[in-house]
């Protein structure tokens, strides 16, 4: 009789073992299986964590993650009240329970948030199955420590804990990470504290709060595929949830039934979108469940142009990309090139070209925009490698290519040697910039180029607004549309710059463009004179290469 209980106890621990070992392997069976939580809906009271179809691709890269390379790092861009903070939660807690030693720690936006989480984590505890519930060493308001297998578990507010300093910790969550305040310092202290080792865990996510700020540079990176973390949007459309009831007479709008084609939506969620809109604005639904990643970050903004209006102009590809040839002094087609063409130089048309100059280090761009006389940009010259004083040699050819347009580069610090080489070459329709403060007009090599300052930068930018709102500008350039989208407002003195991740150099050729097309549309020419009758100098070598 005893060897049969002995027996039957070993056989039910051995089935312990089997389902203990299932679930270690098996996170999402786990959460399934042996989570609870209080939902939104108070009157259902506690009910099990069922994983969603949203928080069911937070896992599925979890786990693809883990298999893959043996750690996560996970950043998310979420929609709101996705679910995702409860989600990914369960996974560090989680790795506490199943692993020895785990050192977890989540950290939240606000006080609040901090004792909502850990009462969630809590209750993820206290309904454990008794089988697998460990003793608990110590339990306060934030913090749990697991006896059985000396693993931690805890929760902080960012800002106000300081919670990566002199720690070592091998799970991380961030939640709403975008909202943080003093959000590098506090990142960067939690980095530190976790290596790239065989099971650690970093999941960042959060909603938008603008084209700026620690999340958004790490997600522009992990976009990029540059760093560790890999980068995961999911869209509000996803859920069931998001659905309701269409009245009979349900008529869509022209805006509602391009987005349905677009998304693939129906009725149902397409009444919801407009019920949420009624009920907010579109810029705050946007924001709030977003289509792509990228519009959550623009909508959140404080976009200096109008993302809306940019929205509605159509980019196109080039009709040619060219690259400069030295040798002959041409731009050559060539698919690898840095010159993209969409309408090349005619005869009886005038041009102007508008240049921000760069170091061409890898950093910046030098950019040029080409543009016509009916306010078409018809070029745009890109490069991150050319010096200021062959990107004077580039400009050169460039204009005389187009009609010995008015060129107008910037004259700021380096700009200058751009200006010297031009200048130097004898260009026969170089800008003079008219009114600058500590410079006359016709005062030597320091009058030519366009000098760009606060008191010049607000103006062109502010011209540049209104023609975009106002159509009247036709931008085919999806890369100059792009770095519109993302030329922002930072700081409490509203300073005008690319977002973290993005350039705005094509922004300022365009400005400097259209600003130099606003004060000297008497300047622009197409005639195709040398450059001894212009100057009084004798240049017959280029006189041919008209």
């Amino acid at each position: 009789m005893q060897a049969d209980d002995e027996l039957l106890q070993a056989v039910e621990e051995l089935e312990k073992r089997k389902q203990w070992d299932f679930w270690k392997n098996n996170p999402d069976a786990f959460i399934n299986e042996c989570l609870y939580i209080y939902p939104k809906d108070a009157a259902l009271g506690k009910i099990k964590l069922e994983i969603n179809k949203a928080q069911k691709l937070v896992v599925d890269e979890f786990i693809r993650q883990m298999d893959k390379t043996g750690y996560v790092r996970m950043i998310i861009s979420k929609y709101r009240q996705a679910g995702f903070s409860t989600i990914s939660s369960a996974l560090i807690f989680h790795r506490a329970l199943f692993y020895n030693s785990t050192r977890a720690v989540i950290i939240s936006l606000d006080k609040p948030t901090t004792e909502s989480i850990f009462s969630m984590s809590k209750t993820f505890f206290e309904d454990l199955p008794e089988d697998i519930k460990p003793e608990l060493s110590a339990s306060n308001k934030r913090e749990m420590k697991f006896l059985d297998n000396g693993s931690m578990y805890r929760c902080f507010t960012a800002g106000a804990d300081n919670p990566g300093r002199g720690t070592t910790n091998t799970a991380l969550l961030c939640d709403e990470t975008a909202f943080f305040q003093s959000a590098e310092k506090v990142m960067a202290g939690l980095f530190q504290s976790i290596s790239l080792s065989p099971g650690s865990i970093i999941i960042i996510n959060s909603t938008s709060n603008g084209a700026q700020g620690v999340y958004y540079d790490l997600w522009n990176k992990a976009e990029k595929n540059i760093g560790n973390f890999t980068s995961l949007f999911v869209p509000w459309y996803i859920q069931d949830e998001y659905r309701i009831a269409v009245p009979d007479n349900l008529e869509l709008d022209s805006e509602e039934q391009k987005i349905k084609d677009e998304w693939k939506l129906d009725d149902e969620q397409i009444y919801w979108r407009r019920i949420k809109i009624a009920e907010t604005s579109t810029i705050l639904f946007k924001q709030e469940y977003p289509f792509t990643a990228q519009e959550s970050f623009i909508q959140s903004g404080s976009n200096v142009f109008d993302v809306e209006v940019i929205n509605q102009y159509m980019p196109s590809a080039p009709e040619s990309i060219r690259r400069f040839n030295r040798e002959y002094a041409n731009f050559d087609e060539d698919i690898e090139g840095d010159l993209q063409v969409w309408e090349p130089p005619k005869r009886d048309k005038k041009y102007i070209i508008g240049g921000d100059v760069a170091g061409g280090v890898g950093g910046d761009y030098s950019a040029a925009v080409v543009m016509d006389s009916e306010r078409n940009v018809v070029a745009l010259y890109r490069n991150n490698r050319i010096d200021p004083v062959f990107f004077g040699h580039v400009l050169f050819y460039l204009g005389r290519w187009y009609n010995n347009c008015l060129l107008v580069p910037e004259s700021n610090s380096i700009g200058l040697a751009t200006i010297q080489q031009l200048h130097s070459m004898n260009y026969p329709n170089l800008y003079q910039q008219r009114k600058t403060a500590n410079v006359k007009y016709g005062d030597g090599i320091n009058s030519y180029g366009f000098k760009t300052t606060v008191s010049t930068k607000v103006p062109i930018i502010s011209n540049l607004q209104s023609m975009i709102k106002d159509y009247d500008i036709n931008i085919p350039s999806s890369l100059i549309l792009d770095e519109l989208r993302n030329y922002i407002l930072v700081g409490d003195n509203n300073r005008m710059q690319a977002a973290t991740g993005h350039y705005d150099d094509t922004v300022m050729a365009l400005a400097i463009t259209c600003e130099a097309y606003r004060t000297h549309s008497n300047s622009l020419t197409n005639q195709r004179f040398s450059f001894g009758e212009l100057n009084q100098h004798t240049y017959t070598d280029e006189t041919n290469w008209l």
